[in-house]
């Protein structure tokens, strides 16, 4: 493939672009500046890609990513009111198609997993999986035994005609608990809290699945591992 076909491919810009950035010395291969951007390479001659100073680790098919979402970011290509959570991602990435598997609210925190991959964000958000996601929930008045046992009884939600309940809920303290969903109904976990006769204050996702976040610091980014990526039902040998 020729060189700057390539560095397009990985999300450096258009071809016009991707030629620039050859011709102004902005590319260096195994650690040589690249000369020629019709310079023919297989991605797998390429042991080091440096772009403008950044090394860049090629991307060869599809990208899973896991965010740890801050406060104040919206999930959304086009944000309304607040920066988007992929400008905390390479700006690359913008490039090679990358988007949310569902949304966090922008006072949310917390995993958030971002791919170019459409059958994952399907097979993720399609209901008939019941992908379990566990949330730290801050509440604003204390936990009664009421509150846990109409979670996991269920509550009726506006315009719902039918109760929806919580997997599990754990309490951690006064005022937090842990509750763990298989729908992804809008505002769940708030509304659902809501219903049950409290409010909540503060949101935090801390796993999908069998995918945790860990200590990821906030607005850090990591690939998801192929472990993760098989719990999901997807990977190379899937």
């Amino acid at each position: 493939m020729e060189l700057y076909r390539l560095l397009q491919q990985q999300g450096f810009g258009s071809r016009k672009e991707c030629r620039k950035l050859v011709e102004y010395g902005l590319v260096e291969i195994n650690g040589e500046v690249a000369e020629d951007y019709r310079q023919e390479y297989l991605p797998a001659d390429i042991e080091e890609l440096v772009v403008d100073g950044e090394p860049w680790p090629l991307q060869d098919g599809a990208i899973y990513l896991l965010l740890h979402k801050p406060d104040g970011y919206e999930t959304s290509h086009k944000p309304m009111h607040h920066p988007s959570v992929y400008t905390l991602l390479p700006w690359q990435f913008g490039n090679l198609g990358i988007s949310a598997v569902g949304r966090l609210d922008v006072d949310t925190t917390g995993l958030l997993l971002l791919t170019n991959d459409g059958q994952f964000v399907h097979a993720l958000s399609s209901p008939k999986r019941h992908v379990p996601k566990c949330y730290e929930v801050t509440l604003k008045h204390p936990v009664l035994d009421d509150l846990v046992r109409h979670l996991l009884a269920g509550v009726f939600l506006k315009d719902d005609n039918e109760k929806i309940a919580a997997d599990q809920v754990e309490v951690v303290d006064e005022i937090t608990i842990r509750m763990t969903i298989t729908q992804g109904k809008y505002h769940q976990v708030k509304r659902m809290v809501a219903a049950a006769g409290n409010r909540v204050m503060d949101l935090h996702r801390l796993s999908v699945g069998s995918v945790v976040l860990g200590d990821l610091d906030e607005g850090q980014w990591r690939y998801l591992e192929a472990d993760e990526l098989a719990s999901f039902g997807f990977g190379p040998d899937k």
